[in-house]
């Protein structure tokens, strides 16, 4: 049997024919993440504060790179103390509503070579996950002088209500669900093409069975052979 191939025409006939296919499927994709996203899943919201990890000062009231990068280098086992159970449990203890597992909520990070640490808490709740961000950065900066025996931690901002939720990104869920269903429908009708395996044009014979065509048999509508017979009927009469 010959190697079936099918040419740039073919590909935007068969896409042409199932247009609708394709294009429902989209747009049932599309309505039905937009659905989800807006009415099923629950938004979340982010409330984040920063903490300044300041060099100390020496006797003349100066401060010289080393003890700038001796800062920075603190910063690393600070992110770990903030997550730490010293400080999440007293943050439960003194947050009402706060959830069992902070640590689940919890993100805490900053930028290479700086002071600064970033901790973010995303809930459900706006109001809650910014008690919970406030309180850790406080918290955090009073137990600092007794777990590091220095006082080199300030609270840089704190966290304020977020009006606007973190997810979900309806828009973009909309738009991922749309392309998948485009690619779906797509797909299903390129399949409904290969897995054809009627006849239905000389060049399928040819193709298929690898037999040369000798001759076909046109297909006349109604209306067309309605014509003809008017026409050789007043042939006859004349």
């Amino acid at each position: 049997m010959k190697e079936e191939t099918i040419s740039l025409g073919e590909l935007f006939s068969i896409l042409k024919r199932s247009k609708w296919l394709i294009v429902s499927l989209a747009l049932i994709a599309a309505i039905t993440a937009f659905l989800i996203s807006s009415y099923v899943i629950q938004p979340t919201y982010e409330a984040s504060t920063q903490v300044l990890v300041a060099p100390k000062e020496s006797q003349n009231n100066t401060i010289d790179s080393s003890q700038i990068q001796s800062s920075v280098t603190l910063v690393n086992t600070y992110r770990v103390i903030i997550e730490s159970p010293a400080i999440l449990e007293q943050v439960q203890e003194n947050v009402i509503g706060a959830p069992d597992s902070i640590s689940n909520l919890i993100t805490v990070n900053s930028e290479q070579n700086s002071q600064v640490i970033n901790i973010k808490i995303q809930h459900t709740n706006p109001v809650l996950a910014t008690d919970i961000a406030n309180e850790i950065s406080d918290v955090f900066s009073k137990e600092v002088p007794e777990l590091m025996s220095v006082d080199n931690v300030k609270v840089l901002s704190n966290a304020s209500v977020p009006m606007f939720p973190v997810s979900p990104n309806i828009l973009l869920n909309t738009a991922i669900a749309t392309v998948l269903g485009l690619m779906v429908g797509i797909a299903i009708a390129f399949l409904k093409v290969v897995l054809d395996r009627r006849i239905k044009t000389e060049q399928d014979v040819e193709n298929i069975l690898e037999l040369p065509v000798l001759g076909s048999i046109p297909v006349i509508d109604k209306v067309e052979m309605q014509r003809q017979v008017n026409v050789k009927g007043e042939q006859v009469h004349a």
